[in-house]
């Protein structure tokens, strides 16, 4: 089944990763025609009734729940009021992670890795102003030295208002007041422009002996070889930490390769479950179409096993930090190595949005995720809706401040480290 599914559709574990961006970022926001309203409308029935799934949900149903609630679609005037109002009817009517509709200039976007802005990351304060968290490299906003840690706290001449503050269109100005390193004020006057925005993916040491791999997605800027780079690196550690936080996921295989680091060739990861699979398990067991456990015993096919690596799993103790931006694939990764390499996870609940979609095109470069399969851990677990508890909880950590889940997760090492010089029972995780 995997085989075949691949063949026809990209698989993403991917659900926070696609959110509709503020449109101001991408060049303004274009009008929303009534006849492209229609076109996508009737373009998204016959995706999400022919070819969406989520166990035990009955989609011949849209056509007149959307009916009854429409008028507040038609009344919208641009593109990001339109996918606003459209996502928030299949969110109500799913229930379910996956299902987004995407603005052309959001999709043109995720493809090319490139948005308009300042080119910063923030952090929204209680009073509106932002702290820069991190700054990309070839932007404006590294043009003019910013650097983490500063504070925005005008833009314009007017008092911040968070993120939407700093939005425009490419190539407009913005004047933006600064608190270097919090204290000094500067001013400095920016040209908005594209700028390349994948994060790249970090090996760093936070003891002699334990290193810290942070990845930031699975989605289509993972790169392998730099993944391959920074492990062999970490094959040197005793203790590896996998920091999973805010990484809402990506493409399937993405995931299988970095499994491939941790785990044997033939490790049963979990099953992915479909709409034929379930088909099939009524047919020839009479079984309940919603009892996913079963299906999955009874199912020989959409087992999911990491990619066979030369490099061989990597040898030492790990530790996976995730919180609750760390959805789909990083779930299913978290889960994998909490099941199979009983490593402990270290942060607070994760999303709990683990369905596998893919991407439906539809009229005038608009854009469908949809779920097509369910997902259950090797052990049975289900966690779409659910998530992952952390075994031991560390708070969100603010820019500036001590990271205690990277401290946390330390002392369980050096805990499983000590077990097993001692070759006794694990002490219990507190």
């Amino acid at each position: 089944m995997m085989k075949s599914m691949s063949r026809r559709w990209v698989l993403f574990l991917s659900a926070l990763c696609l959110a509709v961006p503020a449109m101001a970022q991408n060049g303004g926001d274009p009008p929303m025609e009534s006849a492209t309203k229609e076109a996508v409308l009737s373009a998204i029935a016959r995706v999400v009734k022919s070819n969406a799934f989520v166990p035990g949900k009955d989609f011949s149903g849209w056509d007149a729940f959307l009916e009854q609630r429409k008028t507040a679609i038609t009344e919208t005037k641009t593109q990001s009021e339109f996918a606003r109002a459209v996502n928030e009817e299949l969110s109500e009517f799913f229930k379910a992670s996956h299902i987004v509709l995407v603005t052309p200039q959001a999709a043109k976007a995720r493809i090319e890795r490139r948005t308009v802005g300042i080119g910063i990351l923030v952090q929204a304060e209680e009073d509106g102003s932002l702290t820069v968290v991190s700054v990309f490299d070839d932007t404006p906003a590294k043009e003019i030295g910013l650097q983490p840690g500063d504070r925005i706290v005008e833009a314009d001449g007017k008092k911040l208002e968070g993120v939407p503050s700093l939005l425009g269109e490419e190539g407009s100005t913005v004047t933006i007041k600064v608190l270097v390193g919090g204290k000094d004020p500067k001013t400095h006057t920016v040209t908005r422009r594209k700028y390349n925005n994948t994060r790249i993916d970090t090996l760093t040491w936070v003891r002699d002996d334990t290193a810290l791999l942070k990845v930031h997605t699975f989605d289509i800027s993972y790169d392998r070889k730099k993944i391959d780079a920074l492990m062999e690196e970490a094959g040197k550690a005793k203790n590896l930490i996998l920091d999973l936080r805010s990484n809402g996921g990506g493409v399937v295989l993405n995931m299988l390769h970095l499994l491939g680091h941790f785990l044997p060739a033939d490790t049963k990861i979990g099953t992915f479950i479909n709409k034929s699979m379930v088909n099939r398990f009524v047919d020839e067991t009479k079984g309940d179409p919603t009892d996913l456990k079963a299906i999955a015993s009874w199912s020989n096919t959409s087992v999911l096993k990491p990619v066979p690596l030369k490099s061989g799993p990597f040898k030492g103790n790990v530790a996976v930090l995730i919180n609750g931006g760390s959805g789909s694939a990083s779930e299913i990764t978290a889960a994998a190595l909490k099941e199979t390499l009983k490593s402990p996870v270290v942060g607070t609940r994760s999303a709990g949005a683990v369905l596998v979609s893919t991407m439906a095109p539809l009229p005038e470069g608009w854009v469908l995720q949809f779920p097509l399969m369910d997902y259950l851990t090797a052990q049975g677990v289900r966690l779409e809706g659910n998530g992952i508890e952390p075994d031991v909880e560390a708070p969100l950590t603010r820019f500036g401040e001590p990271d205690v889940a990277i401290d946390r997760a330390i002392d369980l090492l050096a805990r499983i480290e000590l077990r097993t010089r001692r070759a006794g029972s694990p002490p219990p995780i507190e």
